[in-house]
């Protein structure tokens, strides 16, 4: 199991084509700066809260592997303490297994599948538990809920996103040969990929969160390549004239779209040295902040008392998390995988 790990831990959030030529100086030194913050502000998060997060846990496991598959120095101490605090989140397994006790729903069930894949992490009885969490939580419809204290955009909300992800969770997941029970829940597995993957090729989505994580779903169901290049050619055309992608139609720019958006590109075929990408890595690198974080106001509805866990942005400090590290991600793609960043370590 974990030589199959190994294997799809490249897809998690990425693409397997490689990038041409020598890394943009511009774009290691980006890299560099944004890895200095993620790093900080996942260090911070356990101080404040004790449950895994899809912004500090989830984004920050992903860039730091992505970032160490590129060459990257990355504190492998501190990627194994966010992968120990999120198994902690999930203790309860039985219950979960039941489909409950889980703060964030389906939403977080499928960032933190993707957290242990982009880890390595084993097939072992917490995944298990995640797995048949989703195997419970399902819409008859095939779609995956969205948590019911309500909508948190853009990254929680979206039937797309948890359906979306939960493919990818559920194929990298489902249980070796030789478990304990495995043929009967591969089987329900199998009918769940079956259903998600029918329900995103019979919905239309609407906001670029819908859009991005439609275009992940459909590369990861496998639908045909007609789909997804449709997919992917209506998300190009979204682009701004500044090269950036808005969340929604009447605004602005920002960095979480873009990224999420560069990234999907790329986990859908697009070379990195398309004009589009390019255009997107450009004002990536335009709007970044001196202190390596990217900026994004917040459109959510708090849900509990806030707290300041030290990274930029105030109280819109959760979602520029998020965007910081999605652009990480986005940059890194023009990165080949093995290639030494020179100047300095990130670390540092």
């Amino acid at each position: 199991m974990r030589a199959l790990a190994a294997l799809l831990v490249a897809a998690v959030f990425t693409t397997p084509i490689r990038a041409d030529g020598p890394p943009n100086p511009d774009v290691k030194a980006a890299v560099a700066k944004g890895l200095k913050r993620i790093e900080a502000g996942v260090t911070s998060y356990p101080r404040h809260r004790r449950c895994f997060s899809c912004h500090h846990q989830a984004m920050a496991v992903f860039s730091l592997t992505a970032a160490r598959r590129r060459g990257f120095p990355v504190d492998a101490d501190l990627l194994r303490k966010q992968i120990d605090f999120s198994l902690q989140t999930f203790r309860n397994k039985a219950l979960i297994a039941k489909g409950h006790g889980v703060g964030g729903d389906s939403t977080a069930v499928v960032y933190a599948l993707h957290t242990f894949a982009a880890a390595e992490h084993p097939h072992d009885d917490t995944t298990v538990a995640l797995v048949n969490y989703l195997l419970v939580r399902q819409r008859k419809d095939g779609a995956w809920p969205v948590p019911a204290f309500g909508d948190r955009p853009p990254t929680m909300g979206s039937l797309f996103t948890n359906t979306g992800l939960a493919l990818f969770a559920l194929k990298t997941y489902a249980p070796p040969g030789d478990a304990p029970g495995a043929k009967d829940l591969r089987q329900r597995v199998d009918a769940a990929f079956a259903s998600g993957r029918a329900w995103l090729l019979a919905n239309k989505p609407v906001t670029t969160e819908d859009k991005v994580f439609h275009l992940r779903g459909l590369v990861d169901a496998g639908v045909a390549g007609k789909d997804v290049e449709g997919a992917r050619g209506r998300l190009l055309g979204e682009q701004l004239p500044d090269g950036s992608w808005a969340q929604l139609a009447d605004m602005s720019g920002d960095a979480y779209a873009t990224a999420t958006v560069l990234v999907a590109l790329r986990r859908a075929g697009l070379d990195v040295r398309h004009e589009g990408y390019q255009k997107g890595v450009k004002y990536l690198l335009g709007s970044q902040q001196e202190d390596g974080a990217w900026i994004v106001q917040t459109r959510s509805r708090p849900l509990q008392r806030f707290f300041d866990n030290g990274d930029p942005g105030g109280k819109s400090q959760f979602i520029s998390f998020a965007a910081t590290n999605w652009a990480v991600l986005a940059l890194l793609e023009t990165i080949p995988p093995g290639a030494p960043p020179r100047g300095g370590s990130p670390c540092q």
